[in-house]
């Protein structure tokens, strides 16, 4: 599998490993038509279907109008005028010392004026929670399904949602409390054969299920390996390193506060995604029939993933076990009901 990875496969893994975002690119890694199509499918979209392309034409201008008028920036005609996201794509993958920082910016605000729309569709539709999860589900239980079949080295995987009570005790120990966001309602826990098979699952991810560029930024976490290390114990992926954009002396900069719940011999690889859910016409017609169906409906699902080796899993199983993590959650909600919190050092945060 590491013959397989290109710059553009590990600089996306390492992304979602890291908890990084594409904000802080300054150039896309692609060559070929096929992952610019990847890329586009994995957001939602079809990539030569004429709504899309409308689509996707309006907030490309919308991002154009963002950065000329509250920066004052000008852009050459072969970026506003691109026939296709593609070609805005390649543009920013390309060496021009002009074009490529022209592409980048308007990709980057693509992505974020697409993710607002997205919110205000959601808001629009009339649909139990549960549904949108259900509908993530099957998302993500297709691709796995598939990955086995296929020949990747997963062992087992499994979906949990969190229950009404367990939801409570999250916000109840969080600082935020009813303003916290919950990202972890819907988790997937994979395990694989071995620890260096999971950068290659996450490529194949980025491919196929989730874009990295919704990756939620700050959530991931890896206790299982260090990805510098991991970079250099394989010769075939070395020569890629002077390629990656972020300094691998970076590694952790994004990383979220240590959650102090959580055994210090508990190993886990987890990151979160906002995993978009296109709605096609009969579920717009059953939840939101005041859309125009002119244009792509897509929203976006928080789901947690969390991936684990067979080694550590088995370590995990015989020492820090689920039933002593929540024990430790209960104490500390318990304690803050009784006697309340006065004091939250910045590890606390993401609790």
């Amino acid at each position: 599998m590491f013959n397989k990875l290109t710059i553009g496969e590990l600089e996306r893994a390492r992304l979602v490993l890291r908890g990084g975002t594409v904000i802080d690119w300054r150039r896309l890694n692609i060559s070929t038509a096929d992952e610019c199509n990847a890329i586009l499918l994995t957001n939602g979209f079809h990539p030569d279907e004429p709504r899309d392309q409308i689509y996707l034409s309006r907030i490309r201008d919308r991002a154009i109008d963002y950065l000329k008028s509250n920066f004052g920036f000008t852009f050459k005609e072969n970026v506003t005028d691109a026939p296709h996201t593609r070609d805005l794509m390649f543009l920013a993958a390309g060496r021009d010392p002009v074009l490529r920082p022209q592409a980048c910016m308007v990709l980057k605000l693509m992505h974020v004026i697409h993710y607002v729309e997205a919110m205000e569709l959601r808001s629009k539709i009339a649909v139990a929670e549960h549904e949108l999860y259900n509908l993530a589900e099957q998302k993500v239980t297709q691709v796995l399904q598939k990955m086995k079949e296929i020949g990747y080295p997963i062992l087992e995987f499994n979906s949990s949602r969190k229950t009404a009570d367990s939801l409570i005790t999250k916000i109840l120990n969080k600082k935020k409390t009813i303003r916290a966001r919950i990202l972890d309602i819907t988790r997937f826990r994979i395990v694989t054969e071995t620890a260096d098979d999971i950068v290659p699952l996450v490529g194949y991810f980025n491919a196929h299920l989730f874009p990295f560029n919704y990756t939620v930024t700050g959530e991931s976490r890896n206790s299982i390996f260090e990805f510098k290390d991991y970079i250099f114990r394989h010769p075939q992926i070395t020569k890629l390193a002077p390629e990656l954009q972020i300094d691998l002396t970076l590694e952790n900069e994004m990383r979220p506060p240590v959650n102090e719940d959580t055994s210090d011999a508990y190993r886990i690889i987890s990151f979160v995604v906002d995993l978009p859910i296109r709605l096609e016409e009969d579920f717009l017609h059953k939840w939101a029939r005041a859309m125009s169906p002119k244009v792509p409906a897509i929203i976006h699902i928080p789901v947690e993933f969390q991936l684990v080796d067979k080694a550590s899993n088995a370590a995990n199983e015989a020492g820090a076990s689920h039933e002593k993590y929540k024990a430790r959650q209960y104490n500390k909600v318990l304690e803050r009901l009784l006697r309340g919190r006065l004091q939250w050092r910045g590890k606390d945060e993401s609790l």
